[in-house]
């Protein structure tokens, strides 16, 4: 059984989504750059911590460490001075803060992302 329609708490005009069970975090986009909010079918969950670098058109995704559900979010554009990014950044969930990962190897907007098998793969985009 669903939920009715609901409204969500940020924008999330070029946001990134990662599935989590019964539940959706939202990460980004170009109106709140750093936010990261969970979902469900009833709405609004929780806000997760902020990202450190604001971003928009990137990529996210999810693989397991010791059973912890890690987020990973990758390159994508800065709103505010169009700058495109191939920082890195994880959470691990429970965490307080999100932490700089190794950055990829060339600046990437616009990437579709698959996480499969304990990885999360990029896939197109442009640099």
């Amino acid at each position: 059984s669903g939920g009715g329609n609901f409204s969500l708490v940020q924008h999330t005009r070029y946001a990134c989504a990662i599935a989590d069970k019964d539940s959706t975090i939202i990460t980004g986009g170009g109106d709140t750059m750093k936010v990261v909010a969970r979902y469900n079918l009833q709405g609004h969950v929780e806000n997760l911590p902020e990202m450190t670098q604001g971003r928009m058109l990137h990529g996210c995704g999810s693989y397991h460490s010791g059973g912890t559900m890690v987020l990973v979010v990758a390159g994508g554009q800065d709103y505010e001075f169009h700058d495109h990014l191939s920082s890195t950044e994880q959470l691990t969930m429970g965490g307080t803060a999100w932490t700089t990962a190794k950055s990829l190897p060339r600046k990437l907007y616009g990437v579709a992302t698959v996480s499969m098998n304990n990885q999360i793969y990029i896939l197109g985009g442009w640099d």
